[in-house]
């Protein structure tokens, strides 16, 4: 029997390569919004799939091969579509999840370094159409690493600045961020508290002109070390 943890690592990659679908797509959305371990799984997988579809270089068949297509399907007599099978959606799933984890994961086990610690949760103060980001921290490096999850482009006159906020105190700058791709923060500063809130805003391009926030705050939460 599979274990928990293995079940939703192969939800993670069902979700991230699409075939996740349907009313069990949408439970698994609403368990992520509040799920970090679960948001940064879903980020990995789609990192890893990402990194595999850039190694595929395309392939044009020769002329010969829709010849030989049309031929076939010119000398064969018209049949009635067989009924649709009903798709198997958990075997489809752990398949391919272990072949892929196997392709992409499995001979980097013995060498990878640890993976950061989800911490947090930023969710969108517009709503969850318009995203999330994913924080977690690796102490070894003394590095936040922020992983956008279905962010909305960015303009190119503005950026998003991340802010750590302590209770009742000011908002500290903790660099910008690529809504593309996933953003490692290095720390000059001490890392912020448990409790402290981690909030993204919109600025002008380059970062806030002030140290201070100048634009809406886009996306918020709690730290949670």
């Amino acid at each position: 029997m599979k274990s928990r943890s293995h079940y939703q690592a192969a939800l993670a990659a069902e979700y991230a390569l699409g075939t996740l679908r349907g009313a069990a797509r949408i439970q698994f959305e609403q368990k992520m919004r509040t799920d970090p371990a679960l948001a940064a799984e879903v980020a990995r997988w789609q990192e890893a799939f990402t990194q595999l579809d850039n190694q595929i270089i395309p392939v044009i068949p020769p002329a010969s091969v829709w010849k030989r297509i049309q031929h076939n399907l010119a000398l064969q007599p018209e049949k009635r579509p067989a009924p649709p099978k009903r798709p198997v959606r958990g075997y489809i799933g752990w398949a391919l999840a272990a072949g892929l984890a196997a392709l992409l994961l499995i001979p980097h086990l013995l060498v990878q370094p640890a993976a950061p610690t989800p911490v947090a949760i930023l969710g969108s103060s517009a709503g969850p159409q318009n995203g999330q980001w994913v924080v977690s921290v690796d102490m070894s490096t003394r590095s936040l690493l922020l992983t956008p999850l279905s962010a909305p482009d960015l303009a190119a006159d503005r950026s998003l600045e991340l802010w750590a906020i302590p209770p009742g105190g000011k908002p500290r700058s903790l660099g910008l961020l690529n809504t593309q791709q996933p953003t490692q923060l290095t720390l000059a500063a001490k890392m912020p508290d448990p409790g402290y809130t981690l909030a993204i805003s919109l600025e002008p391009h380059g970062g806030s002109p002030t140290g201070q926030p100048t634009g809406a705050v886009l996306y918020s939460g709690t730290l949670a070390l």
